[in-house]
């Protein structure tokens, strides 16, 4: 769909990652996160339209092979391959996909005189042309959309 809405045989969509590939550095405090950029070719090596099979199968492919690289910083990605630049918009992608599958803290610990609740927030404004964000709640996957208007 992106790829048809664009006009484009390559599509770029962001991936943000916990960047934690060992057990060891789960408990560990510190912002460890990272963006994965995934160029998915929609067309086949004879020029061809990929059928949906074999797209989902080239993703996977992509998908896995950016994770085996996941600890390479975005700044190091974005520097090596020199895109031009602008302020309006992110160097590599414009289409972000999140899934957000870490459980969330229990803040329910006590505190004299305190109560602490998890509280969402909405962001007011798109960081990337379209972002779709997908999370777990409980046994579903809630998805949610956030774009530019422009």
């Amino acid at each position: 769909l992106l790829g048809r809405l664009a006009g484009q045989n390559d599509v770029v969509i962001g991936v943000p990652v916990a960047n934690r590939p060992q057990q060891e550095l789960e408990p560990l405090i510190g912002f460890f996160a990272n963006t994965l950029a995934l160029r998915i070719s929609l067309e086949s090596s004879t020029a061809q339209p990929l059928d949906a099979d074999a797209l989902l199968q080239a993703v996977r492919r992509h998908t896995l092979a950016a994770y085996e690289r996941q600890e390479v910083p975005f700044e190091h990605v974005v520097e090596a391959l020199n895109p031009p630049r602008s302020l309006s918009h992110s160097p590599l992608f414009q289409v972000m996909l999140a899934l957000q599958n870490t459980p969330l803290a229990d803040v329910s610990f006590p505190l004299p005189g305190l109560t602490l609740e998890a509280v969402a927030y909405e962001t007011q404004s798109a960081q990337f042309d379209l972002t779709l964000n997908l999370h777990e709640q409980g046994d579903e996957i809630v998805a949610s959309f956030l774009y530019a208007r422009a």
